[in-house]
């Protein structure tokens, strides 16, 4: 059985969910996702400890989230943090690919620490189809090292902040990180254009 295990660290509560089937939220990105199914989507301003055992789509809300993917199969998992300060763990499962999507059109301020990327790994940057060299920097949190993304969405709105834990600068210079442009057709006028960041084998 699919499962989601959560605890609110907000009202110390936890449980388990087989969450809801998979409705397709993440059509308007255009991306070959694979093996989804079920999704879990809490939008609560608590803060959570969400993680998941399958290919699946997580989405919370404005709390400051730690989200773990467990996923021990083939397929994707997909997840949106929402804002606030949030730690997302990739799996390391090598059949197992991990998109992270940061809302900087929507949720900024936040700060995204995203760990374990690997090979055929992603993350989404909603409203930018440019980051400037200027605002890409290898940076120390806590005892980690690793790359900061910093992201206006306008120019003068609030900074979304991803750092790739593990990753630096020179991966962009040598094309283990990629950076490329989505533009939504006209046919999708809901959709937002974003940043991929991808990380090649």
């Amino acid at each position: 059985m699919f499962t989601f295990t959560v605890t609110n660290n907000t009202t110390s509560i936890s449980g388990v969910t087989t969450g809801s089937p998979y409705s397709n939220d993440l059509a308007d990105l255009q991306l070959p996702f694979t093996g989804i199914a079920v999704e879990y989507v809490n939008l609560t301003p608590d803060n959570l400890l969400i993680t998941t055992d399958t290919p699946s789509f997580i989405q919370s809300g404005a709390g400051n989230e730690t989200i773990v993917d467990n996923n021990k199969t083939a397929g994707d998992v997909v997840i949106d943090p929402g804002s606030g300060g949030n730690t997302i763990q990739a799996s390391t499962n090598p059949t197992s690919h991990d998109t992270i999507i940061v809302d900087a059109e929507s949720d900024a301020p936040l700060f995204d620490a995203i760990l374990g990327l690997k090979a055929g790994d992603n993350v989404v940057i909603k409203g930018l189809t440019t980051l400037p060299a200027t605002d890409i920097a290898n940076a120390a949190v806590g005892t980690l090292q690793g790359l900061m993304l910093t992201v206006h969405v306008p120019a003068t709105g609030p900074a979304a902040q991803i750092f790739l834990s593990g990753h630096n600068a020179t991966e962009v210079a040598t094309g283990r990180l990629t950076f490329s442009a989505f533009t939504p057709p006209s046919s999708m006028p809901e959709a937002s254009p974003y940043l991929l960041v991808h990380v090649a084998a």
